[in-house]
């Protein structure tokens, strides 16, 4: 195919210097250069090349035209503005088509276009069956009709023969009778790309192409079936053989515990927060989301495991291989049930070889904070946030805040980012991990696998942990024996907690703030369970408020001002209308004195209003020096 054929021309005259074609030309060039000064501006400052720091082809920008692009592959549901392929002019000068190509096809799954936005508008078309634009939709609500018959916007999938249309004129056109100057040889293979026509007309504004963001959809998205598909596809993925894959542990229906199955589970407790409740602020709707779902943009110039990594992030499991039947696998990180813990491989004195080697995290490097990061849906795929803090009565003594961060770039929505990140952050604390020699039986265990381990030494009786590694080496005396690390396991990481949805209007691209008259403050704070070196401060969750994701408690030494935050009260889930919640304030927080209590909820980065003022609390504390007691 050409690429850019018609603009190239332009393209160098711009760059070189040289004179400009004059008249609507011109206009079309100028304002199609504008996709590509990003990458002309910081070559010049001396930031990146593209012949050595290659821009990165999995993000969802609008590229412009390059050799050394690569198609990226959209699975699920995600906001895609492509990469520039081609450019023609056509209609006396009038006209400019372009192409973009915007993920390849994959191997299964179809394929169905949601919105389409110009820049930041959402275009609206005449009917479902014509593609050509009717008005577009400003971020504040109000309709533009500058677009109106001068753009039109189609989309084929898997090539450019009418057969492969998914959106646009009825009945379906051959991409090549659209686009000027092509053939039947025009065959775009395999290729999911839109076609977009612009009508030159410069008192309207359109004059080029700007951004355009296309919101594609894939029905493939179950995680089992994503990574069968990339590891089987030789043109944009592992390219291994359907032999070499176990498909029963992976993605077999009938096996209750393979990914696929466990990705299809619909967990009771998940809500979505706004508009679903009532006047009183009770939840009513609960959704119907599936535990695990791929939603994203892959990276085709990304190595083979990073990319399932990716996936296997985004479906809390594992990619293994299993060096016995010489095929690999897709294992989900799951609780097992009783029976399957019962014939666990067990390891005792009498097979492990040698020493036991025991290691913990250190406290300053346990984590107790998490933050999971994901393209948001509603903000077209714009990096949002998941973060949770574990309750003060969960920390160890002296333990400092420590974040986990986890980049969950396939995952497009709160709850599932939430899920993942919560389950990583459980599976952190249990820090032991335990390195030791078996025999050569060993071996059949593969990484992954809940073993159990008995060893007087440790009073370890039938303790439980997952395989991590386990690799073939040989022993002191020549024989081979098999070296196993693993990581405590337990099944309480794998509850699952009760989330709520953001459900986020769309405007600026900003959260929209609630403010106090949506989220009415708490009530005024009491003291209970006063002891020699603690007490508990107590507030309700105001009757009519929406459930909340924190408490937070503030203290002075006057009535009026001067009030300090304490540290926020965070729930498992969510804090519902009417919870009462309390806080343990011990004496290494607040010393002698007289003091006087707020409180404030809050949802996602929104505040309420501040409580009344409590009364005062006369505090004189016990303070523990660790050498059987003391004071002030």
């Amino acid at each position: 195919m050409a690429v850019f054929t018609a603009i190239a021309t332009a393209f160098v005259t711009y760059v070189t210097g040289a004179a400009v074609v004059a008249g609507t030309w011109a206009a079309f060039a100028v304002s199609v250069i504008a996709t590509g000064l990003a990458a002309l501006t910081s070559r010049a400052l001396g930031i990146g090349s593209r012949g050595q720091a290659q821009r990165d082809q999995g993000v969802r920008i609008q590229l412009p035209p390059a050799t050394e692009n690569k198609v990226p592959i959209v699975y699920g549901t995600a906001y895609q503005q492509g990469i520039i392929t081609d450019a023609r002019i056509s209609n006396s000068n009038q006209t400019m088509t372009y192409v973009l190509a915007l993920s390849e096809r994959t191997q299964t799954g179809s394929y169905t276009l949601g919105d389409v936005y110009w820049n930041d508008q959402r275009l609206v078309f005449k009917t479902a069956t014509t593609g050509t634009v009717d008005y577009a939709v400003s971020q504040d609500g109000t309709n533009n009709t500058n677009l109106r018959d001068l753009v039109r916007v189609y989309v084929w999938a898997g090539g450019s023969t009418a057969t492969n249309q998914i959106y646009g004129p009825t009945p379906s056109v051959n991409a090549y009778d659209i686009i000027p100057d092509t053939t039947s040889t025009y065959a775009m293979t395999d290729l999911v790309f839109a076609v977009v026509q612009l009508d030159y007309n410069s008192d309207k504004g359109v004059t080029g192409l700007p951004t355009m963001t296309f919101q594609l959809n894939n029905t493939l998205k179950n995680p089992g079936l994503v990574w069968y598909d990339y590891m089987t596809s030789s043109r944009y993925g592992a390219g291994f053989a359907v032999a070499d894959i176990n498909t029963w542990t992976s993605i077999s229906t009938a096996n209750t515990n393979s990914l696929y199955n466990i990705s299809n589970e619909i967990p009771t407790n998940q809500f979505v927060r706004w508009p679903s409740y009532s006047s009183t602020g009770t939840q009513t709707t609960a959704s119907t989301q599936v535990r695990y779902e791929i939603n994203g943009v892959l990276a085709t110039s990304e190595t083979v495991k990073n990319n399932l990594e990716r996936l296997n992030i985004a479906s809390a499991s594992f990619t293994t291989f299993d060096h016995k039947t010489g095929q690999w696998s897709l294992i989900a990180n799951r609780a097992l049930t009783q029976p399957e813990i019962d014939v666990c491989y067990e390891f005792t004195d009498d097979n492990i070889i040698g020493d036991i080697s025991l290691t913990a995290t250190n406290l300053e490097d346990l984590y107790n904070r998490v933050e999971s990061s994901f393209p948001n849906k509603v903000f077209r795929d714009q990096t949002d946030y998941f973060k949770y803090s574990l309750p003060a009565n969960e920390l160890n003594q002296l333990e400092t805040a420590n974040e986990l961060r986890i980049n969950t770039s396939m995952v497009n929505n709160y709850i599932h980012a939430g899920r993942l990140g919560l389950l990583e952050l459980n599976q952190s604390r249990l820090d032991l991990v335990i390195n030791f020699q078996s025999d050569y039986g060993a071996l059949q265990v593969e990484a992954g696998d809940v073993v159990k381990v008995t060893n007087t030494t440790y009073g370890f009786t039938d303790k439980l942990f997952r395989v991590s590694r386990i690799r073939e080496t040989e022993g002191e005396d020549g024989s081979l024996v098999s070296e196993v690390t693993a990581i405590e396991y337990s099944t309480q990481i794998y509850a699952d907690s009760t989330l709520t949805d953001l459900s986020l209007a769309i405007g600026t691209g900003i959260p929209s703030q609630i403010g106090s008259s949506g989220l009415p403050a708490p009530s005024t704070p009491i003291t209970t369970n006063t002891q020699a070196s603690q007490f508990d401060l107590s507030s309700t969750v105001d009757p009519t408020s929406y459930p909340v994701d924190a408490v937070q408690f503030a203290y002075s030494l006057n009535s009026m001002t001067g009030f300090i935050n304490l540290s926020e009260t965070v729930g498992v889930s969510v804090f519902t209308a009417g919870t009462v919640v309390t806080q343990t304030v011990s004496s290494n927080e607040l010393g002698l004195g007289t003091y006087y209590f707020k409180a404030r909820t809050r949802l996602g980065s929104t505040y309420s209003d501040y409580s009344s003022t409590s009364t005062s609390f006369y505090w004189d504390p016990v303070i523990d020096f660790g050498g059987g007691g003391g004071g002030p």
